[in-house]
C-alpha cells in the first residue's frame, strides 16, 4: 500500500510540474586542447580565453596558463605565472584587468595553509600580474564571482558552508562583507554564477544535497528566486552567459535517499527575459563535471572537465546562441 501510495504521489508530482521546453542547437567541436584540465578557473579576453590553474590527468596542477584563440582555432601554452598552482580557483573579467585568486592547493584539507586567500589583477595586453589585498577569509574553495568594473562580488566559497557575500572594491583595493535581503540562497558550495547583460544569477550547488535553486541578485543587495535549474539538483557544473542567455553543462547529483547520484551529459539554457530554462541536448562527449565555459557575444565555449570515472575530457566546443 505504501509503495503505491509513493507512485501515486511521484505520478502526480510530474504531471504537475511545467514542462521544459526542448530547443535544439548544432554544436561544434573546436581544435582538441593541447592537455586536460578539470577545475580550472577560465575567463577571455580579447577573443583569447584562458585556462589558469587546475587538474590534469596524472593528478598534479601544472604552474602555467593555456590560451586558446577563438580567432585561429589554435592552442598554446605559457611559460610559469606567478601564483601558487591551484584548483577551484575563481576569475572575473574586468575593464581594469582580470581579477582572480582563492582555491585550494592540494595539501591536507586540514591545512590552514591548503586554502588560498591570495587575489591578484592580471592583465593580459602586457602579461602583468599584481598582487592585491588577500581575500578575508578561508573560505576560498569553488567561490563563485561577478563584476560591474566597479566592484567584485564574491559567495559560496567552502571551508564550511556559507552564503558570505564579499564586495572588493577594485579602485581602494578593500575587501568588505555585504548585507543581504530577499530570498537569500542556502549556504551552499560547488555553485555557479554568471552576469547576463546587466543581471546577475547564482544557482545549483551542495548542502547535504545536491541543489537545484536559481536566483537573481540585485546590486542593492537583495536577492529573488527564480525558476529552478531542470534536474535532480547539481554540483560542479559548468556556466557561462551569451548575450542573451545563461548556460549551464553537465554537473554531478550526489544521491539523496532516492537515487544512488549520477553525473549530468545536459546542455540547459536559462533565459533572463522569460524566466524559462530550455533543454539543449547532449554534451557530445558524454558526461562532464568540473568544467569549463565561458563566451564571446553570442558563442559559448565550454569543454575540458572529467568524466564519470575522473577521466579528464580533451574536447572543447561551442554553441551559436
Amino acid at each position: 500500500m505504501k509503495r503505491f501510495i509513493y507512485i501515486a504521489i511521484l505520478f502526480l508530482t510530474v504531471a504537475c510540474s511545467t514542462p521544459v521546453p526542448e530547443i535544439e542547437v548544432s554544436v561544434h567541436e573546436c581544435a582538441a586542447p593541447i592537455e586536460a584540465r578539470a577545475v580550472t578557473m577560465c575567463f577571455e579576453t580579447d577573443s583569447i580565453i584562458y585556462f589558469v590553474g587546475g587538474r590534469v590527468q596524472d593528478g598534479s596542477y601544472p604552474d602555467y596558463m593555456l590560451r586558446y584563440d577563438a580567432r585561429s582555432n589554435q592552442w598554446s601554452k605559457s611559460g610559469a605565472i606567478p601564483i601558487t598552482p591551484r584548483v577551484n580557483g575563481t576569475a572575473c573579467v574586468t575593464s581594469q584587468g582580470v581579477f582572480l585568486g582563492l582555491g585550494y592547493n592540494g595539501g591536507h584539507i586540514s591545512s590552514d595553509t591548503a586554502y588560498q586567500r591570495d587575489w591578484w589583477c592580471f592583465e593580459p595586453q602586457l602579461n602583468h600580474w599584481t598582487r592585491k589585498a588577500d581575500f578575508p577569509t578561508d573560505q576560498t574553495v569553488a567561490a563563485v564571482s561577478w563584476t560591474d568594473n566597479t566592484y567584485v562580488w564574491m559567495d559560496f566559497g567552502y571551508r564550511g558552508f556559507n552564503n558570505n557575500l564579499w564586495r572588493y572594491e577594485i579602485a581602494t583595493d578593500t575587501w568588505t562583507k555585504q548585507e543581504q535581503s530577499g530570498s537569500i540562497p542556502d549556504r551552499l558550495m560547488s555553485a555557479v554564477a554568471a552576469r547576463c547583460g546587466n543581471r546577475y544569477f547564482a544557482g545549483t550547488g551542495f548542502l547535504r544535497y545536491s541543489r537545484s535553486g536559481w536566483w537573481e541578485w540585485f546590486t542593492d543587495g537583495h536577492w529573488e528566486q527564480r525558476a529552478a535549474v531542470p534536474g535532480s539538483g547539481r554540483h560542479n557544473a559548468a556556466c557561462a552567459a551569451t548575450d542573451n542567455a545563461v548556460w549551464v553543462m553537465g554537473g554531478w547529483h550526489y544521491g539523496d535517499t532516492l537515487t544512488t547520484g549520477f553525473f549530468y551529459n545536459d546542455i540547459l539554457r536559462y533565459t533572463p527575459q522569460t524566466n524559462q530554462w530550455a533543454f539543449c541536448g547532449a554534451i557530445p562527449c558524454g558526461t562532464m563535471e568540473n568544467g569549463a565555459a565561458c563566451a564571446i557575444g553570442g558563442r559559448l565555449y565550454f569543454g575540458l572537465g572529467e568524466d564519470k570515472h575522473q577521466q579528464l575530457h580533451s574536447h572543447w566546443y561551442y554553441i551559436d546562441e
